[in-house]
């Protein structure tokens, strides 16, 4: 009885190392959750900002040229120098915004997520799925910049698709300010009315 009674002692200690063990490899998967998850907002506000930055600057042409129109009546000479001025100013944002954009996106899809984090692997491809969309506005906007005065659906509905899965993939308890800088991203960048840009 006696020469067995170590069984249990080893036992415990088993046990105990096993909790541990587990316990730890449970806090270090939390850690590089929200480690993976900063790295993917921090590039997602990357973009955001470049596709901000197009869209004030589209709107600051488009208001000059209102605001020409609206200074008398110009002359057929001035009314088509206007134009052609607004048009090559808008081509130049649109070709800004292709490679800021394509840089940020490339950013995001460069971001390495663990196999198992299956959440912040959707929230990246669906964020990804709309930094597509821009860009593949901004080259119709290359192509013909009137692209900045119609409607986006793409870029609209890719941009409200996104928000459920990053808000998903948000560990919790969560770190690094998570929860609030993904509410910035779609309280800063929501939709917009029909025939402008998000």
């Amino acid at each position: 009885m006696k020469r067995n009674s170590w069984i249990p002692l080893v036992a415990g200690a088993v046990a105990f190392l096993l909790t541990l063990g587990i316990g730890g490899a449970v806090g270090t998967d939390w850690l590089a959750r929200n480690i993976e998850m900063d790295r993917l907002v921090s590039a997602i506000e990357v973009s955001e900002a470049a596709m901000g930055a197009v869209q004030d600057r589209v709107v600051v042409v488009l208001e000059e040229l209102d605001a020409a129109d609206l200074q008398g009546q110009p002359t057929d000479a001035q009314s088509d120098t206007q134009t052609k001025a607004a048009v090559a100013e808008l081509a130049a944002i649109a070709v800004d915004g292709a490679d800021s954009i394509g840089a940020a996106g490339r950013a995001i899809a460069a971001v390495n997520i663990l196999p198992w984090h299956t959440e912040i692997k959707a929230a990246k491809e669906a964020y990804l799925l709309h930094n597509y969309a821009w860009q593949a506005y901004m080259q119709a906007a290359i192509e013909d910049p009137v692209a900045f005065t119609v409607d986006q659906p793409l870029v609209n509905q890719s941009f409200i698709d996104s928000q459920e899965p990053l808000e998903d993939a948000i560990p919790k308890p969560s770190l690094f300010d998570l929860e609030p800088r993904v509410e910035n991203i779609f309280v800063e960048g929501a939709p917009q009315v029909a025939g402008e840009i998000v």
